[in-house]
């Protein structure tokens, strides 16, 4: 009896260790990619137009990419890991006119999104966002931006968005900070705001393994090109 308590006793030790280092590797394993900023600004390229009046398109590339950054909550919130999730599948464009950013389009694709963790992407991608039917976002801009006076190439501009942001199938007015600069050949914007998932009618997940923040931001690093046709 007493050999059978100690075999016993031992298993569940045993288990125990195996899911405080798996716990550990899951939380600490990965570190979350920086957030987006804006490197190229001054480092002026020949070439692109006179003027960054016209309409620019988003070019797609390995460096842009829209997406997330939140906290998975583990033990009650007593362990925090940071998550981060990009998509590169990021399309739109933007119109400048007379000092001003006229119109504002960016849509990405959120079936695409990936983080460092496939399992936790199906997950969210299934439970969270139901993006077998809400597969895109949008951001559309709704009032003019003012650019600052004596915004050339190669300066950085720093100014707010303000539209509506679609996500999950709900649409709601926002505004989102940015920096950008206009390098000659290149528009590069960057910027991060705060998001509510349950503004969305998104449910937090929650799992056995973690259960994930309500409150997380929304990440982007764009480039833009001018239209051609």
């Amino acid at each position: 009896m007493r050999r059978a308590f100690k075999l016993i006793f031992s298993a569940l030790v045993l288990v125990a260790l195996i899911v405080a280092g798996f716990a550990a590797w899951y939380v600490f394993g990965d570190r979350a990619p920086g957030k987006p900023k804006l490197t190229a600004c001054g480092a002026l390229v020949s070439g692109g137009p006179t003027s960054p009046n016209g309409t620019w398109d988003i070019a797609p590339g390995r460096q842009v990419y829209a997406g997330y950054r939140i906290k998975e909550l583990f033990g009650d919130a007593v362990l925090k890991h940071v998550v981060v999730g990009r998509t590169p599948a990021v399309s739109g464009h933007i119109s400048i006119a007379n000092g001003q950013i006229t119109t504002a389009v960016v849509i990405a694709d959120v079936t695409k999104l990936q983080s460092d963790r496939a399992a936790r992407d199906t997950y969210i991608l299934d439970n969270g966002l139901d993006s077998s039917k809400y597969p895109t976002a949008r951001f559309t801009l709704s009032q003019p931006i003012v650019l600052q006076a004596g915004t050339g190439k190669g300066q950085p501009l720093h100014a707010d968005a303000t539209g509506m942001l679609l996500i999950h199938g709900v649409s709601r007015p926002v505004t989102i900070p940015f920096r950008a600069c206009w390098n000659g050949p290149t528009i590069d914007v960057v910027g991060t705001s705060p998001i509510t998932l349950s503004d969305y009618k998104i449910q937090a997940p929650h799992t056995v393994i973690a259960n994930v923040d309500n409150h997380g931001s929304l990440e982007f690093d764009l480039e833009f090109v001018p239209r051609t046709n």
